[in-house]
């Protein structure tokens, strides 16, 4: 008679089993028989990948009504496969399944698909999702991933969270917001996560999806210890759009990081947050980082406001006294071809002879691009729609100089 100890062990043993193999009833009784662990040892001795694949091309092929039939034979092949460590040849098998599914879908193949993705799988095909470079390779990885729901989501997840390469970091979140309703329960979970790497990456994620419910998650980041966390809600912000996403992100233009600051003035002005326009200008007096100005001077030139100019222009001119960095002066010009009131057009005239070349360039640049554009405009619009604008005005943008001056009453230069 055995030990009470090895008793315990082998009652330890078959619970775990349990937890692995579904029970089959013995005879008519309600007794359940529980497999071996030697008996599944052996099961996977047997694991061959090519009697699998044969075993799955009958499947596949077979009629609706053979199926039930063929799929057994999968399962017990793709058993032999997993207990074995195999699980490449699963990846594969999923893969192919969720691809070949057709329309009207193929039920089926779906179902058989899920049975095989255990998360091992699932992993193995998160992994082949970040390490591929070529679009349709992406894209069909995308599709097995949005057939698969939830097992791949909580995969995918896993794989962010571990990843450093920033293409993989994109495909990954790509493949969450293509799961839609079966990843956001997956993202929900990760915004309440304790590193802060999990949580950016949910941000992201709500990002991309969109929506009110996006909007109220991502808020309780804007308040993370973390700047990048910060940083990444602003942009997520800015993303997903509304009143209520500008009302957030117009909260944020004084953070006392950079980079925060820098993402919360972007969004404000990819939003046209009107209310941030009094704030920026503030910010356009007393900051100090040159990109942060930079952004500064973005968002004054997607607002538009008139009255903003004479701000601008103190970015802008370079004087004597004052010589502010190449990149905020090209900012504080792009912002002035924007806004363009006739006093924003005379300081591009003048940029257009500055002395610093690089700027000389880039703004002669703008101003034709501007009147190109202006041109584009005016030729999609309808002869009745536009009044003979040429015929009134005598000129057309296109007549400007390359040096973008205005023309004078007499229709020649000023200057």
């Amino acid at each position: 008679m055995p030990e009470p100890d090895e008793k315990k062990l082998r009652g330890m043993a078959r619970s775990i089993d349990a937890l692995f193999e579904e029970p089959e009833g013995s005879g008519g009784g309600g007794d359940v028989v529980w497999e071996p662990v030697a008996e599944r040892s052996s099961r996977a001795e047997e694991a061959d990948a090519e009697a699998f694949g044969i075993a799955l091309d009958r499947f596949v092929d077979s009629r609706p009504l053979e199926r039930d039939g063929r799929a057994q034979a999968v399962r017990e092949e793709a058993d032999a496969l997993r207990d074995a460590g195999m699980l490449d040849p699963l990846a594969d098998a999923v893969e192919r399944l969720s691809l070949t599914t057709g329309d009207p879908l193929d039920e089926a193949c779906v179902a058989m698909a899920r049975r095989l993705l255990t998360p091992g799988v699932a992993s193995r095909l998160a992994a082949r999702l970040g390490a591929t470079r070529e679009e349709e390779r992406r894209a069909a990885l995308l599709s097995v991933c949005r057939s698969m729901g939830h097992e791949m989501a909580l995969a995918v997840s896993d794989a962010l969270s571990d990843t450093t390469d920033r293409f993989a970091r994109r495909s990954f979140v790509d493949a969450m917001v293509a799961m839609g309703p079966d990843a956001m329960g997956v993202v929900e979970t990760m915004v309440e996560d304790g590193r802060w790497f999990v949580i950016r990456n949910a941000v992201a994620i709500l990002g991309e999806v969109g929506g009110d419910r996006a909007v109220e998650l991502v808020t309780s980041s804007l308040a993370h210890p973390d700047a990048r966390v910060r940083r990444e809600a602003l942009l997520s912000l800015a993303k997903v759009g509304g009143e209520d996403a500008g009302m957030l992100v117009y909260g944020m233009i004084e953070d006392p990081d950079p980079e925060v600051r820098l993402a919360a003035v972007m969004a404000a002005g990819e939003l046209k947050v009107e209310r941030a326009l009094k704030p920026l200008l503030s910010m356009l007096e007393e900051e100090s980082e040159p990109e942060v100005l930079v952004g500064v001077l973005h968002a004054l030139g997607r607002l538009g406001d008139p009255g903003a100019v004479n701000s601008i222009e103190k970015r802008a001119v370079a004087s004597f006294f004052s010589r502010p960095p190449t990149d905020v002066r090209i900012a504080a010009y792009r912002a002035l071809v924007n806004i363009g009131t006739p006093h924003a057009r005379k300081l591009l005239d003048d940029a257009c002879e500055d002395k610093d070349l690089e700027v000389r360039t880039v703004v002669r640049q703008m101003v034709r691009a501007k009147a190109a554009r202006k041109e584009a405009e005016q030729d999609a619009t309808p002869p009745e729609a536009s009044g003979s604008t040429r015929e009134r005005s005598g000129t057309s943008p296109l007549d400007l100089p390359a040096t973008g001056r205005d023309p004078g009453p007499s229709g020649r230069t000023g200057g």
